[in-house]
């Protein structure tokens, strides 16, 4: 075939307009546009009703009513000490003797005194019994004896304080007595526990004054230690001006293992409701007004449409939030793949 010179810019654009109308580069296009429009695959979480508790916390201290550091009540030396340290002692056990001599001497001395006091009044009630003798003989005798009575009776609870003895069943945890010492007169010796009466008292900020009640449900975790379910045994009736709480303690069931002036985290339950529309705090999104909102997908089937609800967000209570409004059960929030979903797209459902 024979093509002039001229004809060959003509035979050049034909060729590029028949490619830009249908060539192999517009079927590419195309292609790319379909792929374009193909929906994005997300998980769905359905809004069904689930359980809400609310908690708080609050900082407490383990404590513990028989918990007594026992002193002497009169001075001197330390005679003897019954009990070591990790002894187990019930009520009325002798722990330590002070030395008493001086009270012995004064106890012998002045039972010379009220044996004679006795013998002087006895002969002046027979003679008054007989009409003799004077009604002031008789009644000065008788002053005299029931005075060096109510001595002997000072003398003897004296001498039997010099024995120190446990107030309650306990462990002595604490031995300072030593035999030889001297006890000056409130003087700490020993100190007796009993982990059989538990308590946590805790401060509340005045904030919560309102939910605070008694019975309320709490839990009391000491870490490294133990988690006791319990509930609020009393709650104070005064807030503390220098820090504005209110004071509460919890009681705790025998057999624990907190010992006193543990530090324990309280957590109080002040709010639970059977049935609440409750979504995990990771769903929840933000928009750039700063309002809360999740995709739902909207429809039937596999295949879906996106729509953007705001949210009326009420409590939280550790990663799950409660809704009160923008939401209704039901619905199909977006839990997976929500980061790469906008309003109106079409996004098809995978099966959990």
């Amino acid at each position: 075939m024979n093509i002039s010179l001229r004809t060959l810019p003509q035979i050049a654009v034909a060729t590029l307009l028949w490619t830009g109308c249908g060539g192999p580069e517009a079927s590419a296009d195309e292609s790319a546009t379909e792929a374009a429009s193909k929906s994005v695959q997300v998980g769905i979480m359905p809004i069904t009703p689930r359980p809400f508790t609310h908690r708080f916390s609050v900082q407490g201290n383990v404590e513990t009513d028989r918990n007594a550091l026992l002193t002497s009540e009169f001075g001197g030396r330390i005679e003897d000490v019954y009990v070591r340290e990790g002894a187990q002692v019930v009520t009325g056990d002798p722990l330590v003797k002070v030395d008493t001599d001086i009270i012995d001497r004064s106890m012998a001395e002045l039972n010379t005194q009220l044996e004679l006091a006795q013998l002087v009044f006895e002969r002046q009630q027979r003679l008054w019994d007989k009409e003799i003798g004077s009604e002031i003989e008789f009644l000065q005798a008788k002053t005299q004896f029931e005075s060096l009575q109510r001595s002997m009776e000072t003398l003897t609870e004296q001498k039997d304080m010099a024995v120190i003895r446990a107030p309650f069943s306990g462990v002595v945890d604490r031995c300072l007595a030593k035999t030889g010492e001297f006890a000056a007169p409130g003087s700490p010796l020993l100190r007796i526990v009993n982990l059989s009466d538990m308590k946590v008292r805790g401060m509340v900020s005045d904030h919560y004054a309102g939910r605070i009640r008694k019975g309320m449900p709490a839990m009391v975790i000491v870490t490294g230690v133990d988690t006791i379910e319990t509930s609020v045994g009393r709650v104070g009736q005064f807030i503390n001006p220098a820090n504005r709480t209110l004071e509460i303690t919890l009681s705790l069931p025998e057999g624990t293992s907190f010992l006193p002036n543990m530090f324990a985290s309280v957590w109080l339950e002040d709010i639970s409701i059977d049935s609440a529309l409750v979504l995990p705090s990771s769903l929840v999104q933000q928009d750039i007004n700063g309002d809360d909102f999740v995709f739902v997908a909207v429809g039937e089937g596999a295949e879906r449409t996106v729509e953007k609800r705001l949210l009326e967000i009420g409590m939280s209570s550790g990663d799950v939030m409660m809704v009160e409004g923008g939401l209704s059960f039901g619905q199909d929030v977006i839990s997976k793949g929500a980061s790469r979903v906008v309003t109106g797209q079409a996004v098809s459902i995978i099966e959990e």
